[in-house]
């Protein structure tokens, strides 16, 4: 196609801020449609306010102290730059709803929101795990305050800032079907704006060199440590497959987050919950990301038990490194795993049968080390060369649809903050 001048509005970049998945998924994608010959800049939170080069792609940094306050921030960054060489698309997470701001000021502009996963969704996850101690915490303030206890937690969809910059949007781009769906029926997002388009993953090399023969009995989990990955789950699993597979060793390797409602530290959650069964257990804070293939060529299997996931770039990383994956069969990584084939599916918060498929591929070398393989060569399927066209061709609608949005006006005059 011709080429885009094209703006990513992120407060995450891999690299530059702060964050996870979708700051991996900004600089991968940017990289991938620069490398197509499209002309690409990056609007996101960093330490000072500069302009960078960061290969084939500008990148502008704006500091904030808090994310809320990010879409406002990098307007100014944004209209200087759109004024002096305007953009032909943006985009922006719906998570943070970054690119408000934008979106309300050059209302022409074609606007693209990328789908990760929303706050709500999080928070009701979350809210599954609140201890009931705060829970009566909760209700004893609302009573001294003399009101009803009402619900822990609480949402309302027609006050929600993601829900409304999404419905903005020219294209909503879901990067799996499993997320496109629940927001469909959730946000009643419009089915005619709203789009596949797979995020894009390319294997390190270190990961591809990893060897598919192993036989360590280590089972290894990427991730941060918060509920909604299910490491609750896997701690739980973790003694059931100790009474199939003695020898069996665990390790988590992430940076732990708090227990929703009480504040303790999950980790610390997580060992007493596991007991004597701790001696198996080991746990690994985060480590620069050149170290990680070592640490998938030490296991036999990996799990990811989410209780919800849209995209995890990890689950492509294991299977890069042609490690047989137990994965939750909740959102997107049943989009990435074939059940019997690159991996095992399991359903969410269900550490027996997760227990039983991570034993059942310890037990079998010959089985987990062909899933291995066969995983592997599935993950071309998020290559550039297959991801690049349906998003070129997911910009192109967005385009096309803000030029009949408003004919007549140029996107580049901006419309007074209200």
């Amino acid at each position: 196609m011709t080429p885009l001048h094209i703006a990513f509005v992120s407060m995450e970049y891999a690299g530059i801020a702060a964050g996870g998945g979708i700051g991996t998924y900004v600089r991968n994608a940017a990289a991938m449609l620069a490398a197509r010959g499209h002309r690409v800049e990056v609007f996101t939170d960093g330490p000072d306010a500069q302009s960078l080069d960061d290969g084939c792609v500008r990148v502008h940094t704006v500091p904030v102290d808090d994310r809320r306050a990010f879409a406002r921030a990098v307007l100014p960054a944004f209209a200087a730059r759109h004024t002096a060489d305007p953009f032909d698309v943006a985009e922006g997470p719906e998570y943070g709803a970054d690119a408000a701001c934008v979106a309300e000021a050059f209302p022409a502009l074609p606007l693209v929101v990328k789908l990760h996963t929303p706050e709500f969704l999080v928070s009701e996850i979350n809210d599954r795990y609140v201890p009931l101690s705060a829970r009566a915490r909760f209700w004893a303030g609302a009573l001294r305050r003399g009101r009803l206890p009402g619900p822990y937690y609480t949402y309302d969809v027609a006050a929600d800032t993601e829900r409304a910059h999404t419905l903005r949007a020219d294209e909503i781009a879901a990067p799996s079907q499993a997320i496109a769906d629940l927001l469909r029926d959730r946000w009643a997002l419009p089915s005619e704006r709203l789009a596949v388009v797979p995020n894009v993953f390319t294997p390190p090399a270190a990961l591809l060199a990893v060897r598919p023969e192993t036989d360590t009995r280590r089972v290894l989990f990427v991730g941060k440590l918060e509920v909604r990955k299910g490491v609750l789950d896997l701690a739980a699993a973790v003694p059931l497959v100790l009474a199939r597979v003695p020898d069996a060793r665990f390790r988590f390797l992430g940076r732990s987050l708090p227990l929703p409602g009480s504040g303790r530290d999950l980790g610390d959650e997580m060992r007493e919950r596991l007991g004597r069964h701790a001696a198996a257990v080991e746990f690994v804070d985060a480590v620069p990301y050149d170290q990680i293939p070592a640490l998938y060529a030490e296991a036999d299997v990996c799990a990811f038990p989410s209780v919800w996931e849209n995209f995890p770039n990890v689950c492509l990383e294991a299977m890069s490194a042609a490690r047989a994956v137990v994965a939750s069969s909740a959102g997107g990584m049943a989009e990435m795993v074939t059940d019997g084939a690159t991996g095992r599916l399991v359903p969410p918060t269900d550490p027996r049968a997760l227990a039983d498929a991570l034993a059942d591929l310890l037990l079998d070398r010959d089985a987990r080390i062909a899933m291995g393989r066969a995983a592997r060569q599935a993950v071309a399927a998020f290559s550039a060369e297959a991801v690049a066209p349906v998003q070129e061709a997911s910009y192109a609608r967005a385009i096309a649809r803000a030029a009949a949005r408003v004919p007549h006006q140029r996107t580049t005059q901006p419309v007074p903050a209200r």
